[in-house]
């Protein structure tokens, strides 16, 4: 009896190591659960590794803010802007005329140290604000905002401010690179492409559970050229998988046998 809750606290110990850690996985406007339209609720990509999505259109009822899936190309004339579909779909967010659109989604647990989260994000103008937050809970620790005729980092522990000197192009694609270093904090790069090239990188503070899409108060009255599209979502783990994790646990598995058995001697 002994040896057998030993065991079974063993396992579960192994176990509870290996729930820790969000699961990887990926998702991208071409799953079929948007075959109906990203919607609020809808919940694709591999079980397990996000939540179900949270999309906030405010003011409701007014038509002057939403999410679609769409073609990113849209967002340049004759299908010139940034490209992150995947078979000519991506997530689109709008918000004009005072509105604002929020998509936010968790992780099944927050990254454990090893894992990263990216994901691309398209754009071209730069009235009101959209972007993109890193979530540690309800906080940004981790903030890309398209604004202000500017691109800037915020709320990062370094690499604030102004990424490749707010130069810009109706063709631009960021592709954003979140690695969990510890659970107190991890490194962040931003792979600029499209119409131009260039990459920015620096730390973050916290521990991320999730992210935050937004698309805010632009001026355009709707113009295309105003959306916000984002697409390959990704986590990826560089921590041991279950079963590195049973390496590791091996010696205490077998150091907890050894102990029973010298005990029953």
């Amino acid at each position: 009896m002994i040896k057998k809750l030993t065991l079974a606290l063993l396992v579960s110990g192994l176990a509870t190591a290996v729930s820790m850690a969000a699961t990887p996985g990926t998702d991208n406007a071409n799953d079929p659960a948007y075959n109906s339209g990203w919607n609020n609720g809808t919940d694709g990509g591999t079980p397990a590794t996000f939540s179900a999505w949270q999309l906030v259109a405010t003011p409701t009822g007014t038509g002057t803010a939403g999410f679609f899936i769409g073609d990113s190309t849209t967002l340049g004339g004759g299908n010139s802007g940034g490209n992150v579909n995947v078979n000519n779909k991506a997530f689109g967010m709008f918000a004009h005329s005072g509105s604002n659109a929020d998509a936010t989604r968790s992780f099944d647990s927050p990254l454990a140290a090893g894992q990263t989260f990216s994901i691309d994000i398209a754009v071209n103008f730069r009235n009101g604000n959209k972007g993109f937050d890193l979530l540690s809970g309800t906080t940004s620790i981790f903030n890309l905002n398209v604004g202000g005729d500017a691109y800037m980092v915020n709320n990062a522990a370094t690499g604030n401010g102004t990424l490749f000197g707010s130069a810009y192009d109706a063709n631009t694609v960021f592709h954003i690179s979140l690695t969990q270093d510890s659970l107190s904090g991890g490194s962040w790069t931003v792979t600029r492409s499209g119409g131009m090239t260039g990459t920015a990188s620096g730390t973050y503070s916290g521990d991320g559970s999730g992210f935050h899409l937004y698309n805010s108060q632009t001026t355009g009255g709707g113009a295309a050229e105003d959306n916000l599209f984002a697409n390959n979502l990704s986590v990826t783990s560089a921590v041991p998988e279950p079963t590195t994790l049973s390496l590791l646990a091996g010696p205490a598995l077998l150091g907890g046998l050894f102990f029973i058995r010298r005990r029953r001697a």
